[in-house]
């Protein structure tokens, strides 16, 4: 190697050494963010009720305040939507199968189930307090739309219904009517006094999945104005660094700080930052396949997100068009095809003009007519359901063809006439290159101004 060769290496260590400790510096406590504190509320503490996409996200994003809980007299239910089955890697690691059957999977998800239990025990929840519906790992995205009445086979078990034994409801189908259905069951009976789950940007499809359900049925339910508590598990490099750092604040990935969350950090005391580690040792299946970043959630902060509904205006001439925006999207969060700034959505607007709605979605770069671009409805009318729809436009043709479409000044616009009586809407806008999903928006749910 060649004296300038040497020098070259040793320039791009350097260089990579200092973005990595400026990257990592900003989880440190000591840096200045701006990001509040919550304390602990027992009023809110009366009945908690945790949902988690799967077992072990209850106790990453809550084990410290579960332990609040406890501690002040109140009462913690644990919903968990599915038992984590469809893992491939985890039953390679932990049975040494590396071509596993539906038997295989079913046995993962039984253990995932201990280790629940166990660690939730030791945090201070009752058995009975703590709930399986045993739908399709990695398929709550599935249920959530395309299956919404359609059985989904599991990849794991290759069941349509679930074959858990201790399912919330026995041999339910893999729909999403009968998630819906399980979630406002829950819900009626336990009346909770703060309801925590999975952020909307949550990366992971079980995840921003379980996030739609839960917001769905409070909404419906007509509860939607209990105290909520988002929780992050998955993004893009966070949280950083990647192992047990105690000492540390689980500050919020920061392409989420300006995009529509209030965050807040959940102090922890030294003793419950101990437990909380303790408990997340005891998921000793995914410790194997993942023990540096869940040991990463055990820090001295646990990080909770606020997250409001929004406003449909109608049109007036006489706004600013950004006063129509109703979501921001993170910049560079495109889960493919990484550097196409025309596919990575950075902000939404949408209006009411008489009976046509219009939905116009902003990319990073100017949208091209090549790309699929698509907005997924769901209209209500008084709290209840009235119907779903799906627009796609992509080479100059739009689905369905009562719509229209458009781009201009490198804004994709999409109009179409409302055939419904509806006074507040689900929504969410995505990117595809092919068949490939590249990027959607967190849902969010805006009411109609009249």
């Amino acid at each position: 190697m060649t004296r300038k060769v040497k020098y070259a290496v040793i320039l791009l260590l350097v260089v990579f050494l200092l973005f990595t400790l400026i990257e990592i510096s900003g989880y440190y406590y000591g840096k200045k963010r701006v990001v509040k504190k919550i304390y602990p509320i027992p009023s809110m503490y009366q009945r908690v009720l945790i949902i988690a996409p799967h077992p072990d996200d209850e106790t990453l994003a809550a084990g410290g305040l579960i332990q609040d809980v406890v501690k002040f007299g109140g009462e913690v239910k644990v919903v968990v939507m599915t038992n984590g089955d469809s893992f491939k890697r985890a039953v390679v690691e932990n049975y040494g199968i590396f071509d596993p059957t539906p038997q295989d999977f079913l046995r993962l998800g039984y253990e995932r189930q201990k280790e629940t239990l166990s660690a939730l025990k030791y945090l201070g929840v009752k058995k009975e307090n703590i709930i399986f519906l045993g739908y399709p790992d990695k398929g709550l995205a599935a249920l959530w739309w395309q299956n919404f009445e359609k059985p989904l086979l599991s990849y794991g078990t290759k069941k349509t219904c679930s074959p858990y034994v201790n399912s919330y409801s026995k041999c339910a189908k893999h729909i999403g009517k009968n998630v819906l259905k399980d979630l406002k069951s829950i819900i009626e009976g336990y009346n909770p006094t703060l309801v925590v789950y999975p952020h909307p940007n949550e990366l992971h499809p079980d995840h921003w999945a379980t996030n739609s359900f839960v917001k769905y049925t409070l909404y419906t339910l007509k509860k939607d104005q209990i105290p909520q508590f988002l929780y992050i598990v998955h993004r893009n490099d966070w949280p950083l660094p990647l192992l047990k750092q105690p000492h540390l604040n689980l500050n919020p990935p920061p392409s989420l700080l300006k995009t529509g969350t209030e965050w807040h950090l959940y102090p922890l005391s030294k003793e419950e930052v101990e437990k909380k580690g303790k408990a997340i040792a005891m998921y000793k299946t995914q410790m194997k396949v993942m023990k540096d970043f869940l040991l990463a959630f055990d820090r001295k902060t646990e990080l909770y997100g606020f997250y409001s509904n929004g406003k449909l205006k109608k049109y007036n001439k006489n706004l600013n068009f950004e006063e129509y925006k109703i979501i921001l999207d993170p910049v560079k969060d495109n889960l493919r095809d990484y550097e196409n700034g025309s596919l990575d959505i950075i902000a939404v607007y949408g209006y009411m003009k008489d009976d046509v709605m219009t939905i116009a979605i902003k990319c990073r770069e100017k949208a091209r007519e090549e790309y699929e671009y698509s907005v997924n409805i769901i209209f209500f009318e008084d709290y209840k359901e009235v119907k779903r729809q799906s627009i796609k436009f992509k080479n100059k043709k739009i689905f369905p063809l009562k719509a229209k479409g458009f781009i201009k000044n490198g804004i994709l616009y999409i109009s179409f006439p409302v055939d419904k009586e509806f006074d507040a809407i689900y929504l969410s806008a995505s990117t595809f290159s092919g068949k490939k999903l590249v990027d959607k928006t967190a849902w969010k749910l805006l009411k109609k101004i009249q």
